[in-house]
C-alpha cells in the first residue's frame, strides 16, 4: 500500500501475478487488524480504506477468525520454541496455514522466513517460489 516502502515493486508484482493465476488468499482476523493499524499510522485513513476494500474482497480474500482452539494452538506453539521470536500472531497465521493446506505464503517477515524453512512452507517471489 505504500509505493515507498523498499518491498513494494516487488509486492505489487507478485500481487500482480496471483491475481492472473486465481490464487486465493487467506488471512487471519489479528493479521487483518494489525495492517489495518499499522497502514493507517504510517499512510493515513484512505490507503488504509483502499487496503480494507482489497482485503474485504471475498472472491480474492478469505479471513479466517482466530478463534480459541487456533490460539490455543498457537500458544503451545509459542511456548515450545524457546529459540524463537516468532510472535502469537505471526503463529496464529501459521496454524492457519496448516489447517487450510496452505503450502505458500506472501510475506518478507523474518519470522516467515525462518518459519518456511522449519515447517516447509514456500515464500512466494517474484520469479518463483522458494522453499
Amino acid at each position: 500500500m505504500s509505493k515507498k516502502d523498499g518491498r513494494h515493486e516487488t509486492a505489487a508484482q507478485i500481487y500482480e501475478r496471483e491475481l492472473r493465476k486465481s490464487t486465493y488468499l487467506i488471512t487471519s482476523n489479528l493479521t487483518t487488524y494489525e495492517a489495518y493499524t499499522k497502514i493507517k499510522t504510517e499512510k493515513g485513513i484512505e490507503i488504509a480504506t483502499k487496503l480494507r476494500d482489497v482485503i474485504e474482497n471475498k472472491r480474492l480474500v478469505k479471513i479466517e477468525r482466530v478463534t480459541s482452539d487456533i490460539e490455543e494452538e498457537a500458544l503451545e506453539i509459542f511456548w515450545r520454541y524457546h529459540d524463537k521470536t516468532w510472535g502469537i500472531i505471526d503463529i496464529t497465521s501459521f496454524v492457519i496455514m496448516d489447517r487450510n493446506g496452505c503450502n505458500s505464503a506472501f510475506a518478507f517477515d523474518r519470522h516467515f522466513v525462518e518459519a518456511a524453512q522449519q515447517k516447509g512452507f514456500h515464500l512466494l517471489t517474484v520469479d518463483a517460489e522458494i522453499s
